[in-house]
């Protein structure tokens, strides 16, 4: 088995849908950002756009 994780980066609906819902698929991937299996990819400007789109009302 490779041990390497999985480099995954998640899209600003998915983290949007996984924090407004205890269901569903985009919530099963936020939980995998405790599995070391998985490895969460940021930039910068992603980070920029997630603190934009969060806070809006």
């Amino acid at each position: 088995m490779d041990p390497r994780p999985y480099q995954i980066v998640l899209d600003t609906n998915v983290l949007i849908s996984g924090l407004r819902s205890s269901q569903g698929a985009s919530y099963k991937l936020l939980t995998l950002l405790n599995d070391p299996r998985w490895e969460l990819n940021l930039s910068i400007a992603l980070v920029f756009e997630y603190e934009a789109i969060l806070k809006r009302e």
